[in-house]
């Protein structure tokens, strides 16, 4: 079965590499990342620690309007879990889908490409314990970077950036709004598809 799927992967990245970066070519692929962390919490009238992981997996999919130049739309679905000393075992969901707008600097034959990306998502953030609360998510981002290709259809991409994420739980005794910002470092895989 891992044969015949990897023997498929290939003649259709294959049949598919006609282009990179034309205009009416398709950009699909995404980035994800994994990260876990210790976190000691002081406060006058509560102090706890925890140990805490993260998933994050953000696909998106794009069109070239231009030469170089791509609208599309991109979600994030970021799991959140751990446990805390206080017994509390916290685990969060957001989703997330909005705009990005992307564009390439150098000549379209190049093997390597200089990129920007901003984009901006809206959804939900829901925790699975406790009262359930449900509440808003929206992050929005500005990247630079490169992406490399390994052949005209398949590329590897390396951004650094900006992020900024507001969330909150509206709806429970423990409601907050959380405002986080700040530098970040994102790589993804993305297939360009020409568009028959």
């Amino acid at each position: 079965m891992k044969h015949l799927l990897l023997a498929f992967l290939l003649t259709f990245v294959s049949i598919a590499a006609q282009s990179q970066l034309t205009k009416h070519t398709w950009l699909v692929g995404g980035s994800g990342n994994f990260y876990t962390y210790h976190e000691d919490y002081t406060a006058p009238s509560v102090g706890f620690t925890g140990k805490y992981s993260t998933i994050d997996l953000s696909p998106s999919v794009g069109y070239f309007l231009a030469d170089k130049f791509t609208v599309g739309i991109r979600s994030l679905l970021s799991i959140y879990k751990g446990e805390s000393s206080g017994g509390a075992k916290p685990n969060d969901l957001k989703f997330a889908a909005g705009p990005f707008l992307r564009y390439y600097f150098l000549d379209i034959d190049k093997p390597f490409n200089l990129l920007t990306d901003i984009s901006y998502q809206v959804g939900i953030n829901e925790a699975k314990t406790g009262d359930k609360p449900k509440g808003k998510f929206n992050t929005f981002s500005a990247m630079a970077g490169t992406e490399i290709f390994f052949n005209s259809s398949v590329g590897l991409e390396i951004l650094l950036g900006y992020k900024n994420q507001i969330t909150s739980f509206d709806n429970s005794p423990s409601a907050y709004t959380s405002n986080k910002s700040g530098f970040y470092t994102s790589i993804g895989f993305h297939f360009h598809l020409i568009k028959d």
